[in-house]
């Protein structure tokens, strides 16, 4: 699980992958097995972020004074935020100039550049140059540009929250963990609205634990919905639906944010520059013995992710600051094994028709995502049983700007393609149609629309279904202490209290989350 090029394949474990679906939709995810798409969400110590592509990403500083806005509350604005991803990080970069002033270095995650470039990236690096994009640190003052990759790793390996967190407290007194432990619900006293414990099951048997003083969820952004609701927290005619006694009439569950992915382009090239897993296991290639010995080579590289862009296409000079498609790219694609594709579970047909031909072949993805999406989902309940995984239904492209801008984010995806930088590699977009969109003019925005709702990926960055907001909002479910609204003693620290979704892989930001709670909590308490 620590090996960073391993980072995809281990979403094929079930045994640490809840494996959650979207609901079927005619409208996103057709090149999908049953029209759903798969949510990978961490079933391990540590979560997401033990199973996650390790990108080290805290968003954009507009994105956290946009929640203070919307919350009434400075603290949550960009520098009331910067001293806990400070005191979280620790920075360790030589390849990149920064400015301290936006990093910590003594904090229990650490953060780096991967330690292996392959000539694709820095041809990429290049490209983005030619194209006016400048390169450095996205975590620093300015995001816009298009950059190598911070990831949080040490020595080569995964660092994960678990790997950060629980391992130097793990002989601490006041620290249990229980592992193949399921929770059902929180234990609410209906009376007096008072959190008091959680009832969980282990090994066939029920089992109550107490709080002293307050009870908190982190499960996600799918599973705290779904726990709030199976305790009587949520939208009081869906709770009665299922017989649930409603404790609080909350919108539990709606708001449901997601960056999107366009996953249908795939680049080859005419020299084997990229990373092909079979060559990686070739005796003669010294992949296995750089990392087995040195943590270093392809191996070590997050799933083969090498480059974070972030840029606004309806303007390429905006001053501002104000991404809203991140181009992500990796030198390794669809075509470099034959299992990736699984991973997101592509069709047999729409993997054949489309993909396989190129088997084995060197090249790279440019994958467009859409960082401030307007479209919103929900999580609902199955039944009231807390075995049944909630219902995810994603609602992507319901609005539709969403779909204008992502079909901006491809034809940029295209050009950095089409660049000097690129093409001395013979770069040439899949001359394949994708299946499906073939009655629409090659190139066209009704073709691109089609193609992206065929090959609709997700990042797995849902969030906002528990949303945080002031105390007349009545979209909102925590206030900005994160207690749950009408419920004493429960609160939520997760990515499900955002407001709006930020311009970020969201692990690091979750991580903050973690940082700032802890901080009120001792606050609150004297310590």
């Amino acid at each position: 699980m620590d090996v960073p090029i391993s980072a995809l394949y281990l979403q094929l474990d079930k045994n640490i992958n809840w494996e959650y679906m979207t609901d079927p939709s005619n409208e996103y995810c057709l090149g999908i097995d049953n029209r759903q798409c798969k949510v990978s969400m961490g079933k391990v110590l540590g979560g997401s972020s033990s199973l996650n592509l390790m990108l080290a990403v805290r968003g954009n500083k507009h994105d956290y004074d946009e929640w203070a806005q919307l919350t009434g509350d400075n603290s949550w604005s960009y520098e009331g935020m910067l001293p806990y991803f400070n005191k979280m990080e620790n920075f360790a970069n030589d390849w990149i100039e920064y400015n301290d002033t936006y990093h910590g270095f003594q904090g229990p995650v650490h953060i780096n550049h991967e330690r292996y470039r392959t000539p694709l990236v820095k041809a990429y690096i290049k490209a983005g140059k030619e194209l006016g994009f400048p390169s450095g640190d996205y975590n620093g003052p300015k995001q816009t540009g298009i950059h190598y990759v911070q990831t949080n790793q040490i020595n080569g390996e995964r660092m994960s929250s678990n790997r950060a967190y629980l391992h130097p407290a793990k002989n601490r007194k006041n620290l249990i963990v229980s592992i193949n432990s399921h929770v059902n619900k929180v234990l609410i006293d209906p009376q007096t609205k008072t959190a008091y414990g959680v009832e969980f099951t282990k090994h066939g048997k029920k089992i109550k634990v107490m709080a002293k003083k307050e009870v908190i969820l982190s499960a996600g952004a799918i599973a705290s919905p779904k726990l709030l609701m199976l305790s009587g927290i949520g939208p009081k005619k869906h709770l009665e639906k299922y017989s649930i006694n409603v404790l609080q009439n909350l919108p539990v569950g709606r708001n449901l944010m997601d960056h999107v992915v366009y996953g249908g382009l795939l680049f080859t090239v005419n020299k084997p520059v990229g990373i092909v897993i079979s060559d990686l296991l070739d005796p003669k290639n010294p992949a296995v013995t750089d990392y087995l010995y040195n943590r270093t080579g392809p191996i070590s590289t997050v799933g083969s992710t090498e480059s974070l862009g972030f840029v606004n296409v309806d303007n390429f000079d905006d001053e501002t600051d104000s991404p809203n498609i991140e181009v992500l790219f990796a030198s390794g694609t669809f075509v470099s094994d034959a299992f990736t594709h699984e991973v997101f579970g592509i069709n047999g047909k729409y993997w054949t028709d489309f993909f396989a031909d190129k088997l084995y072949r060197h090249g790279y993805t440019i994958w467009p995502i859409l960082l401030k999406p307007k479209s919103r989902g929900k999580i609902l309940l199955r039944s009231a049983d807390p075995n049944d995984k909630p219902r995810i239904i994603a609602s992507y492209f319901s609005d539709p700007d969403d779909v204008r801008t992502l079909i901006k984010g491809i034809r940029l995806a295209i050009k950095l393609s089409q660049t000097r930088a690129m093409q001395q590699y013979g770069s040439q977009l899949n001359d394949r149609v994708v299946p499906g969109c073939e009655k629409y003019e090659p190139d066209s925005d009704a073709y691109w629309e089609c193609a992206l709702r065929t090959y609709t990926l997700t990042l797995w960055h849902h969030s906002g279904t528990c949303k945080m907001g002031h105390d007349d909002d009545k979209s909102s479910v925590v206030n900005t202490r994160l207690q749950v609204k009408g419920i004493k003693n429960l609160r939520v620290a997760d990515a499900s209290i955002m407001p709006n979704i930020i311009r970020a892989h969201t692990n690091i930001p979750t991580i903050t989350i973690g940082e700032k709670i802890s901080d009120m909590l001792k606050d609150e308490y004297g310590y």
